[in-house]
């Protein structure tokens, strides 16, 4: 089974790009990135250093799933 990529923006305006399980474990993630220099999903290294945050702002509401057109 595979995993699912998505892009996700900070109430602060900062963007991230989120890699999770088909059931929404979040497994790693990259950012903040810069939003005039966005890639595609798969061309970012997702790692887990900013798992635990990930999941606290998350949790808080902080974090909102965005759609950035041709990067999907």
């Amino acid at each position: 089974m595979g995993t699912v990529k998505g892009f996700w923006q900070h109430i602060n305006g900062k963007i991230y790009a989120v890699e999770s399980t088909p059931f929404g474990e979040i497994m790693g993630g990259a950012g903040p990135l810069d939003a005039d220099e966005i890639r595609g999903l798969n061309e970012y290294e997702y790692k887990p250093d900013i798992l635990e945050w990930l999941q606290m702002a998350m949790a808080e509401g902080k974090l909102h799933r965005i759609n950035i057109p041709g990067r999907g």
